[in-house]
């Protein structure tokens, strides 16, 4: 018997079943969604559109050592929320601007590539740009918000959102050598220098307690620059925050390297009241604290800052606060997690910087409405009680109180 060559026994190279080609490219998609969420930031639940702007003051003292060859900058960059109206014109912003120089600084700082941020810009937040400021029947009150080391403002959008969706004006303080990358409309641009600056003051002779507290000590001469603009931007006839802001209402909120700004500006100031998220306390003693501070104060600690001395010198502030004072362990989190750090990149879970709390559906909206509620309370005459609600509601939080049981 003879066969022809080939025939119906040849086998077929180089095809691929369209059925597998659709499933690699079902994979490859969602891999890329999960990477590369576009997803919009929740939307803010107050009664109030949300607008936004950028301003830039003069910094009057910048640091300057000389042995070191330190120089700071001499601006500083506000990025402000606010209740707004008539939106017809203005830009939905975006919740990271499309910056090249921006996405360098977090490549910079997390070491992850500069890929994995590029797409951030076309993430919407709910805020718009010159929006005109919303007549709400009373004045704002003001929450400046002092990042941590290395953070920015945007980290903290729905936070601010929040907050001045429900009638509050947000002031979130970047200042040069202190966030990742702060950029000016000179074309000027600022990258962390914390790093640097520590390893060129060690040098000198300086302790990292001396270090971090000459920091914060000059970091907190930022909240006199912002009260000092706030106040002529309510005062100035030419301005459409003429006599919307309520100078007698003041609130703090800072985390890690930002808490310690609070910290240092609250010991020496009256503000309205403090929040405090993993604050730096390294530049504190324990006699320092011993008198607490004098305004209401809410102290939240993660998984993360819990034990050592940094959690003793923050115990110890909140025990000596006579005000009332409020202590919101949230279980489940990193240091990182009180920032919008999780949603830079899902890799952050993966990777341990995140916690599993930050898994949970609407994790970080129930710390910045935890903080709404604190400020609310102080500011609005809201219950407290509510904050007590949603402890009960939320099994990672243990809230410790000696006004509310």
């Amino acid at each position: 018997m003879r066969f022809k060559r080939g025939g119906h026994m040849k086998k077929k190279y180089g095809m691929v079943s369209p059925e597998i080609l659709v499933s690699l490219a079902v994979v490859l998609f969602s891999v890329l969604i999960y990477l590369f969420p576009l997803t919009p930031i929740r939307p803010p639940d107050g009664p109030y559109i949300v607008g936004f702007r950028t301003f830039e003051i003069t910094n009057p003292e910048p640091m300057v050592i000389e042995s070191t060859g330190y120089k700071d900058g001499d601006r500083i960059r506000l990025d402000i929320w606010y209740p707004a109206q008539n939106i017809e014109a203005c830009e939905r912003k975006s919740w990271i601007d499309n910056d090249p120089r921006l996405f360098e600084g977090f490549e910079k700082i997390t070491g992850y590539p500069v890929i994995l941020f590029q797409h951030l810009y076309q993430v919407k937040a709910n805020s718009y740009i010159d929006a005109q400021p919303a007549e709400t029947g009373r004045r704002y009150p003001v929450v400046i918000i002092l990042p941590g080391w290395s953070s920015i403002s945007e980290l903290h959008t729905s936070f601010a959102e929040l907050l001045a969706s429900n009638g509050y004006l947000v002031v979130s303080i970047e200042h040069p050598g202190a966030c990742t990358v702060v950029s000016f409309s000179n074309g000027s641009t600022y990258y962390f220098l914390g790093n640097d600056a520590i390893n060129d003051f060690e040098r000198i002779g300086m302790s990292m307690e001396e270090i971090i507290d000459m920091l914060a000590a000059y970091l907190a001469k930022d909240i006199d620059y912002v009260l000092s603009f706030l106040k002529d931007m309510n005062t100035n006839s030419d301005s459409e925050f003429l006599h919307k802001i309520d100078l007698e209402k003041i609130a703090l909120y800072g985390h890690s390297g930002g808490g310690a700004v609070a910290v240092e500006y609250a010991l020496q100031h009256n503000v309205g009241a403090v929040a405090l998220a993993d604050p730096t306390m390294t530049p504190f003693s324990f006699k320092e604290l011993e008198n607490g501070i004098s305004m209401p104060a809410l102290f939240i600690e993660s998984d993360e800052w819990e034990g050592g001395p940094k959690h003793e010198k923050m115990v110890k502030l909140y025990e000596n606060t006579h005000s009332p004072a409020y202590y919101l362990r949230v279980r489940g989190t990193k240091h990182v997690d009180f920032a919008m750090v999780r949603r830079l990149s899902p890799l952050t879970y993966f990777f341990g910087e995140t916690g599993k709390f930050m898994n949970t559906k609407n994790g970080l909206h129930y710390i910045d409405l935890s903080i709404k509620i604190f400020f609310d309370s102080v500011f609005f005459d809201t219950p407290i009680t509510l904050l007590k609600e949603l402890d009960n509601r939320i099994p990672e939080f243990e809230l410790e109180s000696s006004v509310i049981q």
